[in-house]
């Protein structure tokens, strides 16, 4: 293929600067409209309480220009154009003369600033209130996407990205959020009431604030768009270093065990180093809108007390008027300041925004194989007769896991699956339970293909004993209740006993309440393993999945384990998966996995005399 051909189709294939911002921006508004409109009632009396804030800002400009009036008629003796504004409001509001137009004013000063502060209060807690309550509803719906989501997107990245799209993201979804919440209808309407109070003591003042400012929008804007980049890929970095941090801590053993304490350190810090890099990349960014405005605003300032100098000096403007000026241009300066940089945090929310959509967004699970039926749905009485017809699983990055596998289970039968690493036999689970869809074939339970049932349907005929005994940081007896929810007490002892879990809990301190920690961490391997058998017993399914279900007992635990699960099989279909061939010899059939194919098929007699791929197994173990 020629280069230049080569280049044009992936640039056409790329997405556009304009392309990646309407997909931002959309992704934002998307979250916008989905969790925070709901709360929207909070979001409207955080509005009205931001217009009542942003006129006592305008409100406090004009108070300082009544008092600076009074104190012009009061020095010039009662003439002079500063008193017939002030006389007006005193005739309003029934004021005498005198002293007793300044103390009206300073009154009304003290009035409004209290007012806007209470405003700007209530304001803030009637924005928060519904942000938060946003951001639960975005956590929420991320956490269910994961949990009901595709088990190989879950299998392939790093728990710590989705972690940091927990934490960073949400962040700043939070702050872009509250800035829009918080400043944007207060800081609108501050900066428009300004410019039309201006606009009533003299036009040429707000045209000169009207011309100067909008100056700025273009760097502003740029800035943000910039800022929006770099803040994804900062984002993205933050999940790395979690995945980094999550890593360490959980191998802690083996980084001591073999002095790698030094190896993890130097990953660490170069994971920092990196986070920082990027960081102060979006910071100088983020940072340039400051000056910019703060540039415009002082060539504002300076502008308009120039001119309300040079318009007092003429005998146009008046004493009152300068200092209104002051005031309302302390009054809008932040509120400026706050929409220039409004966009930069949207920006930054935006980026954030694809990330949480990409989650949020992503189908539930992998697509149906080839030739899927119609849906219908399993038996409600289902037996749990299995057969695999000629399946085969190929994964995303080609790899070929298995190969025209067929076979068949009956209820009552116990079918081990051995052969050596990398198979097929845990893929054979992972389809099983629907994890993943086969590129070929059908599985059928009683007669049905699986795809015609939801996987939920699928997973609730089945119990899976797998050999990372997996625990949640809950008491004992509410982990075995897992197996079924809703199980009583007596329900939940009589399912450890039958895996005879029972002398080790009653040992423990609390018994069936007694913490297991964080994964299972207070209990040993084979206590966790009985466990999470008598989590399958307590769950009565039809199917019952046993993967090294007892590689981390001794060998007397094992005697007994194997005892009660042959107790518990009868009448059950259960599929074992095991490496030690002694735990398998009492199986009703034993299928040999090699390079994803059945090579051979019987029970553990027929296969050893057979002297093939299960009889060289076997001996190797015994050698």
């Amino acid at each position: 293929m020629p280069i230049s051909s080569s280049i044009r189709r992936r640039e056409i294939s790329t997405p556009s600067d304009a392309q990646v911002l309407r997909r931002a921006r959309g992704a934002l508004s998307g979250l916008l409209r989905r969790h925070f409109w709901p709360h929207r009632n909070w979001f409207i009396a955080g509005t009205l309480f931001a217009l009542v804030t942003a006129a006592c800002g305008v409100g406090y400009g004009a108070m300082l220009a009544y008092v600076g009036n009074a104190l012009q008629c009061q020095i010039e003796g009662g003439a002079g154009g500063a008193c017939a504004p002030v006389e007006a409001v005193a005739e309003v509001l029934g004021a005498a003369g005198g002293r007793a137009w300044i103390w009206l004013g300073l009154g009304g000063i003290v009035a409004l600033t209290s007012l806007r502060a209470a405003s700007m209060y209530a304001m803030t807690l009637a924005n928060n209130t519904g942000v938060q309550r946003g951001l639960v509803s975005i956590q929420s719906v991320q956490f269910d996407a994961l949990t009901d989501g595709d088990f190989a997107r879950l299998a392939q990245t790093a728990s710590g990205n989705f972690v940091s799209r927990f934490i960073n993201d949400v962040n700043a979804i939070r702050d872009a959020a509250l800035r829009l919440a918080n400043n944007l209808t207060k800081s609108l309407a501050t900066v428009i009431g300004v410019l039309a109070y201006l606009f009533i003591i003299d036009w040429q003042l707000a045209l000169i604030i009207a011309v100067v400012y909008p100056v700025a929008l273009g760097p502003v804007v740029a800035l943000g768009n910039a800022v929006r980049a770099r803040s994804k890929k900062a984002q993205q970095q933050i999940g790395e270093v979690t995945a980094l941090l999550s890593e360490g801590l959980q191998a802690a053993q083996t980084v001591k065990a073999y002095g790698l304490e030094a190896y993890q350190k130097d990953r660490a810090r170069a994971g920092f180093a990196e986070r920082s890099r990027l960081f102060l990349r979006v910071l100088s960014q983020r940072a340039g809108v400051d000056p910019v405005l703060e540039i415009v605003g002082g060539v504002a300032i300076a502008a308009l007390l120039g001119f309300v100098a040079w318009r007092i000096s003429d005998g146009t403007n008046t004493l009152g008027d300068l200092l209104g000026v002051i005031g309302l241009i302390g009054v809008a300066a932040p509120e400026v300041r706050a929409l220039g940089s409004i966009n930069t945090v949207a920006q930054e929310g935006s980026a954030a925004a694809e990330r949480v959509a990409e989650i949020t967004g992503a189908s539930p699970g992998a697509p149906p194989g080839p030739g899927a039926p119609a849906a219908g749905g399993l038996p409600a009485d289902l037996r749990g007769a299995l057969a695999f017809e000629d399946v085969s699983f190929q994964y995303p990055d080609g790899t070929r896991a298995l190969d025209g596998l067929s076979f068949t289970a009956e209820p009552g039968e116990t079918v081990a699956v051995v052969g050596p690493s990398g198979a097929g036999k845990s893929t054979l689970f992972n389809l099983l339970l629907r994890l993943y869809e086969p590129s070929a074939g059908r599985i059928l339970l009683d007669g049905v293909d699986v795809r015609q049932a939801a996987p939920e349907d699928v997973r609730r005929h089945m119990a899976l004993v797998a050999q990372d005994a997996v625990l949640f940081d809950d008491t004992v007896g509410a982990n075995i209740a897992l197996g079924r929810i809703g199980a009583d007490a007596a329900e939940i002892e009589a399912a450890a006993r039958a895996a005879h879990a029972d002398g080790f809990i009653s040992d423990l301190a609390g018994g069936y309440g007694a913490p297991v920690g964080e994964a299972g961490r207070n209990l040993s391997g084979g206590q966790r393993q009985r466990i999470a058998l008598a989590r399958a017993i307590l769950r009565d399914a039809p199917i019952l999945l046993l993967d090294e279900a007892t590689s981390a007992l001794d060998a007397e635990s094992e005697a007994e384990v194997q005892a009660a699960l042959k107790r518990f099989s009868r009448g059950r279909t259960v599929l074992v998966i095991a490496h030690r061939l002694a735990t398998v010899r009492g199986a009703d059939r034993i299928i040999v996995l090699q390079n994803g194919r059945a090579v051979e098929a019987g029970d553990h007699d027929a296969l050893m005399a057979g002297n093939g791929a299960y009889a060289r197994l076997a001996r190797l173990q015994l050698s």
